[in-house]
């Protein structure tokens, strides 16, 4: 998901950093990065009344349904009684707690600012996590990449506006310590299982988990073309594609290089939130998104030595 700074290289069996770059499989992580960048933009088009809390609960529940259609026709149907809980439930817990805050986190802090924030802390905060949880140190390149994020969150802190301004950033770090903790607790089970099957066991939770969304909040929205379009788009583009083409990728292409194409992910998200949903973004936020994409950079290209 060292951490990574997206969803795109956080399941997976890497190859060995010796081996060569397959082109196809570098264009593979690049297109699911790509497909990634796109939930808080799908999330700006749905129709009116659709609410962040159920567009997040949709899109783990259809990302489920398409991942159990793909396992039970590759016959990696996953038995509940082989997964254990201590790993599962902790890193289900963390894709609920990602969508229900990054989905209403883009939109208090607009695309740009809210997803760059959300990937941009992640991978700090996965390194700690993993410290404590599984005896990993961090390695010494993360020192100064926490510095730089921790730069780029002062300048997005740094605008007019008060405790307003401010308080915009709050869901996204915490989508990103969500994200977070599913790294970090999926880590054992894509040791064990194959990563389509972590992924259909962790959405299928998590859907589940979310179910209580589609009771509190307005769902008549999915009655529509549009709607209906904008939960299969979040469920099996950015979601169930995305994971299956960079699993896809990862396996014809070296762990570092497959996150460094993964930082696509923010920076694409950042364009769309500019150029296509013309966001208001102040030169202090441009510094505050390079100072964090500078740091996820700087963990995706240095390679790690121990502290």
């Amino acid at each position: 998901m060292s951490s990574s700074s997206s969803p795109s290289v956080g399941i997976g069996h890497a190859p060995p950093a010796s081996q060569a770059t397959d082109p196809r499989g570098a264009l593979l992580v690049l297109l699911g990065a790509l497909c990634f960048s796109t939930s808080g933009t799908a999330q700006a088009f749905a129709p009116e009344g659709a609410t962040p809390y159920v567009i997040g609960a949709l899109r783990m529940q259809v990302a489920a349904l398409a991942l159990l259609v793909w396992c039970a026709c590759r016959g990696r149907l996953p038995r509940p009684a082989d997964w254990p809980l201590r790993w599962a439930l902790p890193a289900a817990l963390g894709l609920v707690a990602f969508q229900v805050c990054f989905f209403k986190g883009v939109q208090l802090a607009g695309v740009a600012v809210g997803t760059v924030v959300a990937i941009g802390f992640s991978p700090l905060v996965a390194a700690l996590l993993a410290w404590a949880v599984l005896g990993e140190r961090p390695s010494l390149v993360w020192y100064p990449s926490t510095a730089l994020a921790l730069a780029g969150l002062v300048c997005l802190n740094l605008g007019e506006g008060g405790p307003a301004h401010w308080q915009r950033l709050v869901l996204p770090l915490a989508a990103g310590t969500g994200y977070a903790c599913y790294f970090v607790f999926s880590k054992p089970l894509g040791v064990r299982f194959a990563p389509d099957s972590v992924m259909l066991v962790l959405c299928g939770l998590s859907g589940v988990l979310l179910l209580p969304a589609l009771l509190l909040f307005p769902v008549g929205w999915l009655c529509s073309a549009a709607g209906a379009g904008t939960a299969l788009y979040l469920g099996v583009v950015t979601s169930a594609l995305a994971f299956s083409l960079t699993t896809a990728g990862l396996a014809r292409t070296p762990a570092a290089t497959a996150a460094t194409l993964a930082l696509a992910e923010p920076l694409a998200a950042a364009c769309w939130g500019i150029f296509l949903l013309h966001e208001d973004v102040t030169l202090l936020d441009g510094c505050g998104i390079g100072l964090l994409v500078a740091g996820v950079a700087l963990l995706a290209l240095v390679r790690p030595r121990s502290s």
